[in-house]
């Protein structure tokens, strides 16, 4: 069996979040629990699905393969200026 292979995420670098749960995020809490977001960072669009947990100021979400429910990678969320959001993928150790 063929898995395809995951989008590519360039770790450490800021995805700008523009909706969560089909609507624009309001509250880091809106990351907490089972949900999914867009982040979006150039011309690269990423959908992400699973499951965060709130860690202080942050939110440390972790992606799931829609497929096979493995741990895809993890990211952390945070609010940034004007009221936006930023998904970062960082590493899980």
């Amino acid at each position: 069996m063929t898995v395809p292979a995951a989008e590519f995420v360039a770790s450490g670098c800021p995805y700008v979040v523009t909706d969560v749960a089909g609507r624009p995020p309001a509250d880091l809490d809106d990351f907490v629990g089972g949900s999914r977001f867009t982040a979006v960072r150039g011309d690269v669009r990423c959908g992400v699905a699973g499951f965060g947990s709130r860690v202080g100021p942050v939110v440390r979400f972790h992606e799931k393969d829609s497929g096979t429910g493995k741990d895809l990678r993890v990211w952390q969320v945070s609010s940034a200026d004007n009221n936006a959001f930023e998904a970062t993928a960082i590493s899980n150790y």
